[in-house]
């Protein structure tokens, strides 16, 4: 009787012991924290190899190939080198010989329109360049009885310019943050030829040719206007370097 008392009590007493370590279990994973909402419960990686091991935002897209944005190309740079180099004789200073029906301004006194010696901007279409030399600057009007006509004027003096060798290298002026980085530059020239002003605003249309000669340049810069036209010639030494 003693003996199935004392089995009794001993199967009791570890039935408690199994009973205590399952509770000690639940209590466990109770006090652990719950993930965020979204996140993926946390698992146990002291047993998984190191290569074995996978980043999920890794494993929930594939890589992509890496790549580099072209870089923006720059403004155009005038490059002398590229102009041919004309040996066409040119008409007498200013070298512009307008169509028929058209004169300048103050065709009686020419030489008055003319500076032995000034510093003028030209825009090439990617830079603004200051050149120095002999510069002409004049209006352009018609003359009585003859229609104005904006695409004839442009047109006319476009082929006199090409037949002496010029090129062409802008059809509109800088754009509105060139002229405010050479804000009081730009002011100061326009002021002193006022001819030519307009063609010196931003966005405008305005047209700016080159003449390579074997030790000078020629620039002409041309606006035609509805009802008048403008034109500027300066002549000398290649420009030795950009200006903003």
């Amino acid at each position: 009787m003693q003996t199935k008392t004392t089995l009794l009590a001993l199967a009791v007493g570890l039935a408690l012991m199994a009973g205590c370590a399952k509770q000690d279990e639940t209590a466990a994973v109770a006090d652990a924290p719950a993930p965020a909402a979204g996140e993926a419960p946390a698992t146990d990686t002291a047993d998984t190899p190191a290569d074995a091991m996978v980043d999920p935002a890794d494993a929930a897209a594939p890589a992509a190939a890496e790549t580099v944005a072209p870089a923006a190309p720059d403004a155009a740079a005038f490059d002398m080198e590229a102009i041919p180099v004309s040996t066409a004789t040119l008409p007498e200073w200013p070298y512009v010989q307008l169509p028929a029906g058209y004169v300048f301004d103050d065709a009686d006194r020419l030489g008055e329109r003319t500076k032995d010696l000034a510093r003028i901007p030209v825009w090439t279409g990617g830079q603004l360049l200051w050149v120095e030399g002999k510069v002409f600057s004049d209006d352009i009007e018609n003359v009585d009885g003859k229609t104005f006509s904006r695409f004839e004027l442009a047109k006319g003096l476009r082929q006199q310019i090409e037949s002496l060798g010029g090129v062409r290298l802008a059809e509109r002026s800088y754009e509105r943050d060139t002229y405010m980085a050479n804000e009081k530059a730009l002011d100061d020239f326009r002021q002193e030829f006022s001819d030519v002003q307009d063609a010196y605003w931003y966005d405008k249309d305005m047209e700016t040719y080159v003449i390579r000669r074997g030790d000078s340049l020629v620039w002409i810069v041309l606006e035609a206007r509805n009802s008048n036209g403008a034109v500027l010639v300066a002549e000398g030494p290649a420009p030795e370097a950009p200006a903003g």
